[in-house]
């Protein structure tokens, strides 16, 4: 579920900053996706989790994933692995940077030339 995660991560902010870098709007569905699906995402990982997570003891882990994630991810994966727990944050916090990244190359190499002519 982490890499699923990562992937989703990785899909809209590559998508995002593509879309910034040319000056497009996003489209609102794929907004709308990424919003309800980036909590399910991190609810569905907590669960399957083999580690112990009090997350599985709250009563809306929703509203905890969608307002609080950024907090929760580092939280739970120290807590249940210790130090071991930064390789997965560090691929997480690696899909958010490399996909920007990736982004602005791609559209620096290919796009940006095209629109030129």
């Amino acid at each position: 579920m982490l890499i699923l995660l990562a992937i989703l991560i990785f899909i809209y902010n590559f998508a995002a900053v593509f879309y910034f870098l040319c000056g497009i709007e996003p489209l609102p569905t794929v907004e709308g996706l990424y919003i309800a699906a980036l909590p399910c995402g991190v609810v569905w990982w907590f669960r399957s989790d083999p580690g112990k997570s009090v997350v599985k003891q709250l009563y809306c882990e929703g509203v905890l994933a969608y307002y609080a994630f950024i907090f929760t991810i580092p939280y739970h994966l120290l807590k249940t692995r210790g130090v071991k727990g930064l390789l997965p944050l560090l691929l997480l916090v690696g899909s958010y940077f490399g996909s920007q990244v990736l982004a602005a190359v791609f559209y620096f190499l290919f796009v940006r030339d095209l629109s030129s002519y």
